[in-house]
């Protein structure tokens, strides 16, 4: 999702993907592509995140039964009561992160086991820090979704999923009528996750940015949904 930090891979040429073999080429070509744009990530200063949006529904009240954990929700009020379960997430869900994004009206939506949370994500309807000091900006009336984590032995579960018609409800009380992701296009298993829980992509947007430079650009549907990447006090494009 938008927000998250990624290393960059470093290969020497005996595992570069264009040189494997025993391969099916799709799955050749997918590590060639993400070497590729590794490479031009941070060379360059370069991202692209896919646009997956869809319309928000009247949902549920209630929240889901799910054995052995409890859902949360928390709110401008509750950054007390998070910081205190964060439990093995706390590099994920950082003090000054965890209260400035609730002081600005954001919610964090996440599953909790034995008092600590092991799932959340997070919930903007303002615009929001991306990272390295740029923004992603969007009208008033569209939730966007960001910053999502599961513990690895917690993961499969489609929480996300099930989670949906809750999170609908809430936002529409938010005044929200739409929902918009923007994932990374080489985070395959977040994609997996957004159309799992149906979001359709409806285009791609990003940024080029090295030094003082900055570059943002949109395809025409992130561009009609008013979805875009900016600096503060830099010239709108």
């Amino acid at each position: 999702m938008a927000g998250t930090q990624r290393h960059p891979v470093t290969m020497d040429p005996a595992s570069n993907p264009a040189r494997s073999s025993g391969e099916p080429r799709r799955t050749v070509l997918r590590r060639a592509a993400d070497y590729i744009y590794d490479k031009l990530r941070w060379r360059l200063g370069l991202r692209i995140y896919g646009i997956y949006a869809r319309p928000l529904q009247a949902g549920s009240a209630s929240a889901p039964i799910l054995p052995g954990f409890t859902s949360r929700r928390f709110e401008s009020a509750d950054a007390e009561a998070l910081l205190s379960c964060r439990g093995r997430l706390e590099e994920q869900l950082g003090e000054a992160f965890v209260r400035a994004a609730l002081a600005k009206g954001d919610a964090c939506e996440a599953i909790l086991c034995d008092g600590e949370i092991v799932s959340f994500s997070w919930h903007a309807f303002t615009p929001t820090h991306e990272s390295e000091g740029v923004y992603v900006d969007f009208p008033k009336g569209m939730r966007y979704g960001y910053h999502a984590h599961t513990l690895p032995e917690y993961r499969g579960r489609h929480w996300p999923r099930l989670m949906t018609a809750v999170r609908d409800h809430y936002s529409r009380t938010r005044g929200a009528t739409q929902t918009f992701a923007a994932i990374a296009v080489i985070n395959r298993s977040s994609i997996r996750s957004s159309v799992g829980a149906g979001n359709r992509r409806v285009g791609f947007a990003g940024y080029l940015r090295r030094g003082r430079l900055f570059i943002p650009f949109r395809s025409p549907g992130a561009r009609r949904l008013g979805i875009r990447f900016f600096l503060p006090d830099a010239p709108t494009t």
